[in-house]
């Protein structure tokens, strides 16, 4: 017998480069198995002990949590025991052969004592033995084929025809359809050049340029006019374009609808619009000017399609805050300013306006189009609110906010401007570190002596220090040429961990708390329950208010906890579909970026607008945009003070979490 202690099988596994236990162990066993020759009578012996060693490991591992520090402290001793195995060796004499390893003329003196039974017995007897060997479906087969003697040649006709199908069907299969084509040159990123490339690798396979060129006018609407410093969609034509690749995409789930459904849809959709930097172009304007140092855009992003009087849900959006289904309507070289801003809001308003039902194969479809996609800026223009230190809401400035009995009438249709979710976030985050910078000194924006402003910036330094290291984040630390470290993913990191956070900055832990529930509240998607969330930001501003009042609330966080119960009441959409901004409308300022650099043609401004138009419009087609597959994120689940401030009806499955909370 051979001797193996469990460390050397151990020391085995270890060699392994694999992912996962279970893939270890099989190298283990197919290294200890290598040691033996195929023919080697001792192999099922082997096998057998082996599998149950490995049922052993496993179940060690799984006690040790998958953890192999913990494995080995909680198995010492059971690692030093042994086990044997039989030692190499095969049966004297030569060496023995499988049945179907054998010639036609060994086979033949092998079953000829069989051969010499009767046929109805040999049929029984291998249907008997198949069902035996657990081969029902051999075993029906060869009973079914003996039934009649044209029983046979009726199924291998059937299995002919099948053949020819099956190969008819891989032939299909070898040619990528044009759509699936320009789905991969789109997702891929692909110019001309490069596709053709690929192309080249196997042409049969990839549907020629000039297909993909055809394929792609289908995924335009009708373009109003493009000069040298415009590119624009009419918000009409865009609707009727989106609403028909929309259709086009659902197919047989439209076709199944009534009638009376057919003529009762409505496609909700929300826009906006935006102001960002551009590279500058050397290409000279006719008018001098004109500069393309900047480009201001407005938008579109169609969230749900629902029909019927109780609209039900036919499509919605897998992605409301993706740029994959922002469509834009007015490109214009022009920077954001509060007259521009007005100028834009008033001429797309103009246009919905006059929208008009979109008629497509029979279906009739309606468009409500919500000012949702905004940001303070764009707020504070359509409000005529000049500070920024305002609130556009009800016109209470920072000085004010932290007076919780002061209550202002709010302005008019400021409420359907919905809430900036990563705007929020942010702004939040900053509030805290801001309270924690000042907790030294506890003042606000009185004059300050020296020695305070160097007890703020020390402050500052030490939260900065130990944030770098206890959760590795850069905070409020500069960018090279814009913005600073303070954006989305640090603050969702600080929220997560909101324990170390507070003990980081000195804030309470149960403001920090509640603030992170507030903001996973508003982003889950789900229907608010609208008493109960405004009970829990009014106690959250009361704690805020008293514990730290020599630092006013800033107009972000007054807007959350002092008007949010009022701007989730006023959505028709859960909140988290609307105010995603940056995620969609300012994600599309760079893609317009990266178009113009690498997916335009130069010679021409006018040229070169009308490529980025095209290419925004494709990249957002709903059609190709649909085939994508969406990966499954791990989200965290929701508290239960999450699930406390949502309505029990939308909630019956979700996930959450215990917190002490």
């Amino acid at each position: 017998m051979r001797i193996l202690s469990r460390n050397d099988l151990f020391a085995i596994i270890e060699r392994s480069d694999s992912s996962t236990f279970n893939e270890k162990l099989q190298f283990m066993e197919h290294e200890l198995l290598n040691q033996y020759t195929e023919n080697d009578h001792n192999i099922p012996d082997i096998k057998h002990k082996l599998s149950q060693i490995k049922h052993q490991f496993k179940q060690k591992w799984s006690a040790a949590r998958n953890t192999k520090a913990r494995f080995l402290d909680n198995n010492v001793e059971w690692l030093k025991g042994c086990i044997s195995l039989p030692k190499a060796g095969i049966s004297p004499g030569r060496p023995q052969k499988t049945f179907l390893e054998l010639s036609e003329r060994s086979k033949r003196r092998k079953t000829e004592e069989l051969r010499s039974l009767n046929t109805d017995e040999l049929t029984f007897a291998t249907q008997m033995k198949l069902r035996e060997t657990g081969k029902l479906e051999a075993s029906k087969v060869v009973k079914d084929l003996t039934k009649s003697p044209r029983r046979a040649k009726k199924y291998i006709t059937a299995l002919k025809k099948n053949t020819v199908t099956c190969e008819d069907d891989q032939e299909k299969l070898n040619n990528l359809t044009h759509l699936r084509a320009l789905f991969m040159y789109t997702e891929a990123g692909l110019t001309q050049a490069q596709y053709e490339i690929v192309r080249e690798t196997n042409p049969s396979y990839y549907p020629c340029y000039s297909i993909l060129q055809k394929c792609k006018k289908e995924c335009y609407p009708e373009i109003h006019r493009v000069t040298e410093t415009c590119g624009e969609v009419r918000v009409q034509n865009l609707m009727d374009h989106t609403a028909q690749r929309l259709i086009l995409y659902l197919g047989d789930a439209m076709e199944q609808l009534s009638e009376i459904d057919k003529q009762s849809l409505v496609l909700i959709s929300k826009w906006g619009c935006d102001g960002s930097q551009q590279m500058q172009y050397k290409m000279k304007f006719e008018n001098e000017a004109d500069s393309d140092a900047n480009i201001f855009q407005s938008s579109m992003v169609p969230l749900q399609l629902v029909y019927g009087p109780g609209r039900k849900i036919l499509w919605q959006n897998p992605t409301p805050s993706s740029p994959r289904y922002c469509r834009p309507i007015r490109i214009r070289f022009a920077k954001e300013s509060t007259d521009v801003t007005n100028e834009e809001i008033e001429y797309i308003k103009s246009q919905i306006k006059e929208l008009t039902e979109s008629e497509v194969n029979g279906f009739s479809i309606k468009h409500k189009l919500l000012f949702t996609m905004v940001d303070g800026k764009v707020c504070n223009a359509a409000t005529n609110t000049r500070s920024t230190m305002k609130c556009y809401i009800c016109g209470l400035s920072s000085t004010q906010f932290n007076d919780l009995d002061k209550v202002m009438p709010n302005k008019e249709g400021t409420l359907e401007f919905g809430l900036s979710l990563l705007h929020a976030r942010i702004r939040f985050f900053e509030s805290i570190l801001h309270v924690a910078y000042r907790l030294p000194v506890k003042k606000w924006r009185k004059r300050l002596t020296a020695e305070e402003k160097q007890l703020i910036e020390n402050r500052k330094k030490e939260i900065q220090n130990k944030f770098r290291e206890q959760l590795g984040l850069l905070v409020d630390i500069p960018k090279a040429n814009f913005g600073n470290t303070n954006d989305g993913n640090t603050s969702r990191r600080f929220f997560e961990n909101f324990e170390v956070s507070a003990e980081i900055t000195g804030i309470d832990l149960n403001l920090i708390y509640r603030l992170k529930v507030i903001l996973d509240t508003m982003c889950s998607g789900f229907r608010i329950n609208v008493e109960a969330f405004e009970m829990y930001c009014q106690k959250t501003a009361e704690l805020y208010v008293n514990l730290y009042e020599f630092y006013p609330m800033t107009p972000t966080l007054h807007k959350v906890l002092r008007h949010g119960s009022q701007v989730v009441a006023e959505a028709i959409l859960p909140i988290g579909h609307f105010p995603k901004k940056r995620e969609a409308a300012e994600a599309r300022n760079k893609h317009i970026r990266m178009f113009r650099l690498n997916y335009t043609r130069k010679f021409s401004r006018v040229a070169c607008n009308v490529d980025v138009l095209n290419r925004l419009l494709l990249t957002s087609d709903p059609v190709l945009t649909g085939m994508r597959t969406r990966k499954n994120k791990n989200k965290h689940p929701l508290s239960a003070d999450v699930l406390n401030l949502l309505l029990e009806s939308d909630i019956a499955n979700v996930s959450f979490e215990e917190n002490d909370q």
